[in-house]
């Protein structure tokens, strides 16, 4: 008798992620935190609209306005079959900041957790902190005991479990036995790296693959009209922009950070760079994330401001610089640097461009070494604190721990702050748009555009992506044989 064909998915990917949690080389990049999602649990998580379900905890109150008490589902095993308890979830969340982990930024508002009761875990926070459940899915539990080591094993209550990695290659996910919910249609999933977009794009028109992701955008037509295959596209969440080393020359100077802000065409940028498919960005988020200020603009290219600008800063003669980038990381990130290059170099600048693979790159920005970098950031709770707190309150034991560029405001420190610790979910709304106003003011960064997003689902997979098209296996159904 024939064995049943175990459900399996092939996955190509752009690129690998940088780790998987909590060990080093692991940084704070939306992919590689998304995929990580998928072995591990909070407290609580997001469903796939980016509400909050129970997740480790089965529910939680709120005794004053700096506890929460939360009951863990009794039975609850780690993916090594180890049993969850409340000393594990305590642990879990304390240890980012002591040990400086990659999530530490979400916490940064817890002050204490311990165990209580068996199953009963009670948080403190430091101040009044409204959105603390819309941070927990970043409170990763894992066991006690490999918190204490150097290198924890990559051990979680999530819906799968690593089998293996192959940095640069592939890694492979299995159904985790001992998940708390449903056991996931898929019961094993192979990510295969293939940076070239048109190859990903073969492989779905071949049968070989099953979802490919950032899909080339000159192929989403292609693929579309393919009887197998279904595309979704769309805007994201995610902004594309240039990070500034503000603490030294150049960009230290505000007249040189304008000019290079009043430089770009950003429409311009989308036609020859994102096929049209981009949106021009006024700010740090766009207009779907709480925070979004209205008041903003797109700033509209003045060239002849920008030599101007650049004449008063002493570069009459020109300003050179070199412009650093990832090639495997962001939709059509080589032809957005080369078309940023075409742009500035005919407005007063001389730039040289400096584009390396992303863990290269990564390690360029950890380092301090680039005075201005292609970035993408995207608030994944979808509220502008994410990017506020870890990317431009200056950096410190609590916040700040993704603050690459030497930036250091103190007017905008604190009005982060107040923003963290508002009463209200609308006093907290107002204080993000102020916050992102004195961001524009400033210009330690240079918003570019809205990044567009696209993936290919062979037709015998039903699934609906989120909002920031996260690879998320759970939600996904296998529907018939390739």
């Amino acid at each position: 008798m024939r064995e049943a064909a175990v459900p399996s998915l092939t996955i190509v990917v752009r690129g690998d992620v940088t780790g998987f949690f909590p060990n080093p080389p692991i940084v704070n990049e939306g992919y590689t935190m998304e995929v990580n999602w998928n072995l591990y649990d909070g407290l609580v998580r997001f469903d796939n609209r980016f509400r909050i379900e129970p997740a480790v905890a089965s529910r939680w109150e709120n005794p004053d306005e700096r506890t929460y008490v939360f009951d863990l589902r009794p039975g609850l095993r780690f993916s090594d079959g180890r049993p969850v308890t409340a000393e594990d979830a305590a642990a879990s969340l304390v240890a980012p900041r002591r040990r400086r982990w990659v999530n530490r930024d979400y916490l940064q508002a817890v002050e204490s957790a311990r165990a209580i009761a068996p199953g009963r875990v009670e948080v403190k926070t430091r101040f009044p902190y409204l959105i603390l459940l819309s941070k927990l899915p970043w409170g990763h539990i894992l066991p006690a005991a490999e918190i204490a080591k150097d290198t924890p094993a990559v051990v979680g209550t999530g819906p799968y479990r690593l089998e293996s990695w192959s940095p640069g290659r592939e890694f492979v996910f299995v159904r985790n036995p001992h998940y708390r919910g449903p056991a996931p249609a898929v019961e094993r999933a192979r990510f295969e790296v293939v940076p070239d977009g048109r190859a990903r794009a073969e492989r779905m028109l071949q049968g070989t693959a099953d979802i490919a992701d950032q899909l080339p955008l000159e192929e989403i037509e292609r693929l579309a009209a393919s009887p197998g295959v279904v595309v979704r596209s769309g805007p994201g969440i995610r902004i594309l922009m240039l990070i500034l080393r503000v603490d030294r020359k150049p960009f230290s100077d505000p007249r040189v950070r304008e000019a290079l802000d009043v430089a770009v065409d950003r429409d311009e940028l989308n036609r020859r760079a994102l096929g049209g498919r981009a949106a021009p960005a006024s700010q740090l988020v766009p207009q779907s994330v709480v925070g979004f200020n209205p008041a903003l603009r797109v700033t509209r290219p003045d060239l002849e401001r920008a030599r101007r600008l650049l004449a008063e800063a002493g570069y009459a003669q020109g300003l050179a610089f070199r412009l650093d980038g990832p090639s495997n990381r962001y939709v059509r990130d080589v032809e957005t640097l080369h078309e940023l290059k075409r742009q500035l170099d005919g407005a007063g600048f001389s730039v040289t461009l400096n584009i390396l693979e992303k863990p290269a790159y990564y390690a360029l920005l950890e380092a301090g070494q680039s005075d201005a970098g292609l970035l993408g950031w995207a608030c994944a709770t979808g509220e502008a604190g994410d990017a506020l707190d870890g990317f431009l309150h200056s950096q410190g034991d609590i916040l700040g721990s993704d603050n690459t560029m030497g930036f250091a405001d103190p007017e905008l420190d604190r009005m982060i702050e107040s923003a963290n610790a508002a009463s209200t979910l609308e006093e907290r709304t107002v204080l993000l748009q102020g916050a992102l106003a004195r961001v524009a003011a400033l210009r330690p960064i240079i918003p570019l555009v809205v990044q567009p997003e696209a993936l290919a689902i062979a037709k015998r997979v039903t699934w609906e992506p989120p909002p920031n098209y996260a690879l998320r296996l759970q939600d996904m159904e296998i529907t018939g044989r390739k």
